[in-house]
């Protein structure tokens, strides 16, 4: 048992050391230089504090010591993201809930390095937040109806001095909703006339056996997007 805990510290002090001098490595990385699994090198880096990457399904990690996080909870190195937040869906939360106008999916993905589509369906389906309209843009914006309203008059105040289109809580106007193919949304309006009665969820699942990628709220924001005026029940 000692001689198991002796070689444990030594692979620990080893992985450290490692980390310090690298920065950032992947998971896999430090497996096969270690000669671990995946398992004990989570259970190494817990004693010492770390972070895993919220972009790239977290398969980047640094030491808890390493980051200089931003003020708004980030670090980037090369193509890695880190937050202070935690999660990717953690983290797309924060960041929306402390803007100062909201977010994008635009501004969210340049910041993280990735699509965040997913989590903001979540997030709104479990009316973790809120959105408005921005021009042809979706601004997610805070769940807490006061500080969603703030949000919204900065970005307004934003819009006026840019000369961008007012903010409006109605359908934007544009070719295709943001973040979406073009071609997904004339698959889904094909499916709409050939299925007219069919909800959201079925429309997306009958999608998805055709082998594409589509959840059942993207399916409302495009057809609140074009005005279908289709049922939206969840």
């Amino acid at each position: 048992m000692k001689g198991q805990y002796m070689e444990s510290a030594e692979q620990a002090s080893r992985l450290v050391t490692i980390l310090r001098q690298q920065t950032v490595a992947t998971f896999a990385k430090l497996e096969k230089q270690l000669r671990v699994s995946r398992r004990t090198l989570r259970r190494a880096l817990s004693k010492h504090g770390y972070y895993s990457s919220c972009n790239h399904n977290g398969t980047y990690v640094t030491l808890r010591e390493t980051p200089r996080f931003t003020p708004e909870g980030l670090w980037t190195f090369r193509k890695a993201c880190f937050s202070s937040h935690g999660t990717l869906l953690q983290t797309v939360q924060a960041l929306v809930e402390t803007s100062p106008r909201g977010k994008t999916v635009a501004e969210l993905q340049e910041q993280l390095q990735t699509r965040v589509h997913n989590q903001l369906s979540w997030l709104l389906q479990r009316q973790q937040l809120t959105r408005c309209y921005w021009g042809r843009h979706t601004v997610y914006l805070s769940r807490h109806a006061t500080r969603a309203a703030a949000q919204q008059r900065q970005r307004q105040e934003q819009s006026r001095t840019n000369g961008i289109g007012a903010i409006s809580r109605a359908a934007p106007t544009g070719r295709c909703p943001e973040g979406m193919r073009v071609e997904t949304v004339i698959r889904l309006l094909v499916q709409m006339i050939a299925k007219p009665d069919a909800h959201p969820a079925s429309l997306a699942k009958q999608l998805r056996s055709q082998g594409l990628a589509i959840q059942a709220q993207q399916v409302r924001q495009i057809i609140e997007f074009y005005s279908l005026g289709k049922k939206t029940e969840r």
